[in-house]
């Protein structure tokens, strides 16, 4: 095996304490000096051998938590293309890492809000798919055509159950999972199987054509949904694509930044499914979680430089210090269970 035939790139890595886009009505003071992380020790994932000799590519995005020592813990998988073995070889280079620890007016703190993603590339185009799997994709396909919606469903199923999907494997069904959820009007899966599509590299005229399509999608629905800090992300993506400033999005950023600071709660129906958590980026810093149906075992916030866990019972409320930026939730639970984020208006 030529390992000069795998690729390892470290495509994402965000230890920022501000979104990239900044709404025009937020007012700033300066309250303490805080230096990010810098990190010391990266270790390279191992690639698993028999993704390479199956010549299979993927990806693994993760959260992590860097402790005053340096030391990353608290590692979340948050998502990735389907690759059981390269999502826990990821996993285990990750615990390795160490920092420099963030420093808060010459102390080091926590770094609660850290994400990265870890793609294993092999570059060889289409060889990563599997001949069964195209075997059974083209016969969703057919079916999809056919509107024959049981025996698509039931293909999508076979598909997703492998353990070891190569990336292009999990394009091709994540897309045609999304255009089966957009048929069947649950815009919540449908944004979900959208999002986890890997966006090609490579600017070129098709490839920018085909990401604008799949996040122009992303971003409707994410406003639809009240996913407003992903909407802000996309919005962001979508302008260095296009290059230009395109009015159409600007008006719903617009509406966006006075719908968040506005006296309207922003309501947003969750699922945990397939994981064991369902994660979440605020935009507020009250919420509560009410009409919850099944078992909710405990709430995890993890702020830029705090992080604190809860048990969960219906309809409690958290406040979030407003000096707490940038907070993510994990909400832990059974499979199935099912509630209402309700992020409550901003107190002046």
């Amino acid at each position: 095996m030529e390992n000069k035939r795998v690729k390892l790139i470290f495509l994402v890595f965000s230890l920022s304490l501000s979104s990239t886009y900044v709404s025009a009505t937020e007012v700033s003071k300066h309250l303490t000096t805080i230096s990010n992380p810098v990190p010391i020790k990266r270790v390279d994932p191992k690639y698993p051998v028999q993704a390479q000799r199956e010549g299979r590519s993927g990806w693994a995005k993760y959260s992590f938590v860097i402790e005053k020592n340096g030391r990353v813990s608290n590692v979340v998988k948050l998502d990735s293309s389907g690759s059981r073995d390269l999502s826990r070889a990821g996993l285990k280079a990750l615990k390795k890492w160490k920092y420099q620890p963030a420093m808060e007016n010459g102390k080091p703190i926590q770094q609660c809000v850290n994400s990265v993603q870890l793609d294993f590339t092999m570059n060889r185009g289409m060889d990563g798919v599997k001949k069964r799997f195209m075997a059974k994709y083209k016969l969703a396909v057919e079916a999809f055509s056919a509107k024959e919606y049981s025996r698509l469903a039931a293909f999508i199923s076979e598909m997703g159950a492998s353990d070891y999907l190569d990336i292009t494997e999990n394009n091709m069904l994540n897309a045609l999972s999304a255009e089966y959820a957009g048929v069947l009007g649950n815009k919540r899966k449908q944004l979900k199987h959208l999002t986890n599509i890997s966006l090609p590299t490579k600017p070129t005229k098709t490839s920018n054509e085909y990401k604008l399509s799949i996040l122009h999608k992303s971003f409707l629905l994410s406003v639809e949904l009240n996913k407003l800090h992903s909407a802000y992300s996309l919005y962001n993506q979508l302008k260095a694509i296009d290059g230009t400033t395109l009015a159409k999005y600007d008006n719903i950023i617009a509406k966006m930044d006075e719908f968040i600071e506005g006296p309207q709660e922003i309501i947003v129906d969750a699922n945990i499914s397939n994981r064991d958590f369902w994660n979440y980026r605020l935009v507020r810093n009250e919420f509560s979680l009410a009409n919850i149906e099944g078992r909710l075992n405990k709430l995890d916030i993890r702020c830029a430089n705090k992080r604190h866990v809860y048990s969960v019972e219906n309809n409690n409320t958290w406040t979030i210090p407003k000096a707490w930026k940038n907070c993510s939730i994990f909400v832990y639970g059974e499979d199935n269970a099912s509630f209402k984020l309700i992020e409550h208006p901003i107190k002046a």
